[in-house]
């Protein structure tokens, strides 16, 4: 496995050409336009190439029948040469679906965490009135200083996309987005802080309370109009195919379907990986497959467990109307640390009434205040 040199990128600009159509950090780093990584089989002719930004965005492209070069890959993955001694893991996008049966070797002994994606893509103006649809109390902004200068505090993507503006010459170019204020407060927004070429991509946040009011939409059509209107030729929306909110909203916003693909995820850490392969089956409806993970971590010796096995099961079993059974994990999840309150109460609000809930309401207090 060669490190490519940066000046010897467009190499492999025809190996990564099917991914680059639709990731732009891809884009990005084989353009030069963002900080990577390229490694390849050959320097003067490669077959099988590996990209990455940021430690954690994987891109591979080329023959998958490389047994050296996936050995070599493999070590780079676990000793950190790809994420950096920090590094969690990574998140992987292939080319084409040849690679489905080689992802379990280069990631083994972790079994993959995989979810099938689709891509949505945007590129003429939309045909909504999306103004008339802002719920009542809502207020809907475009990020820029304004916000700061109304004292007005945002976080996440859109505190990213404020600082790419700000650094720019060309802000609308680097970043644009909107945000969902309540109250003063930011409650959701859609943002594009990755542009590349003139293709961007859009990512969405709300607040657990203020979900199902259509504040994606509104946020996603004020972003999507403004940066189509500003030099983005074309939006991509990428999302879990069991995502049937943001299929929804892809849909009402009047997106065309362009295609799908499958991403991998590796977390170093194997008990995290087991975990977040737990999550994924429950986000997804698998309950009975997210239910036989925890089940296998919990084993013998519950308390020793990660409170998010106890937590799935818990979830995974109301789900599936075993309320008394559910009720019992998520006793088991706050004993083995569970300390996020506003979740339990949101997620378990039918077990409001058990005689014990006071009770196990305030051991996860405790746990967040123990853990502060």
């Amino acid at each position: 496995m060669i490190e490519l040199d940066e000046r010897a990128y467009e190499k492999v600009r025809e190996l990564f050409a099917p991914v680059m159509a639709h990731q732009v950090f891809c884009t990005g780093v084989i353009d030069g336009l963002y900080a990577g990584r390229v490694y390849v089989d050959d320097a003067v002719r490669p077959r099988t190439a590996f990209a990455v930004k940021d430690g954690m965005w994987w891109f591979l492209a080329g023959s998958p029948a490389n047994r050296v070069f996936n050995a070599a890959l493999h070590r780079a993955m676990f000793d950190r040469t790809i994420t950096g001694e920090r590094g969690w893991g990574g998140m992987l996008v292939c080319d084409t679906p040849a690679w489905d049966a080689y992802v379990p070797v280069l990631f083994a002994p972790r079994i993959p965490i995989a979810t099938r994606r689709l891509r949505y893509v945007c590129t003429e103006p939309l045909a909504i009135d999306w103004r008339s649809e802002i719920p009542a109390g809502i207020d809907i902004r475009f990020v820029d200083d304004s916000l700061a200068e109304d004292g007005i505090e945002v976080h996440g993507a859109a505190a990213e996309t404020l600082e790419l503006r700000r650094a720019s010459a060309a802000p609308n170019q680097a970043a644009v987005g909107y945000v969902a204020l309540h109250e003063r407060h930011v409650v959701a927004y859609s943002v594009i802080n990755g542009i590349v070429n003139g293709g961007g991509d859009i990512g969405l946040y709300t607040d657990a309370g203020f979900r199902r009011r259509g504040l994606a939409f509104v946020t996603s059509a004020a972003v999507i109009e403004y940066a189509l209107a500003h030099g983005v030729d074309i939006v991509h929306w990428d999302c879990e195919a069991f995502n049937s909110g943001s299929i929804r909203t892809a849909q009402k916003l009047g997106l065309t379907l362009e295609g799908e693909h499958t991403m991998y995820v590796l977390h170093l850490n194997a008990t995290l990986h087991e975990v977040n392969r737990a999550w994924l089956h429950f986000d997804a409806g698998r309950y009975a497959d997210a239910m036989a993970i925890c089940r296998q971590h919990i084993g013998a010796a519950p308390m020793e467990a990660h409170p998010h096995f106890h937590y799935v099961l818990a979830r995974s079993l109301l789900e599936t109307n075993q309320s008394a059974q559910a009720f019992e994990a998520l006793q088991q999840a706050a004993a083995a640390g569970w300390d996020s309150v506003g979740e339990v109460e949101q997620d378990f609000a039918l077990l409001c009434e058990h005689a014990d809930w006071p009770s196990l309401l305030a051991a996860v207090r405790e746990n967040a205040t123990s853990g502060a």
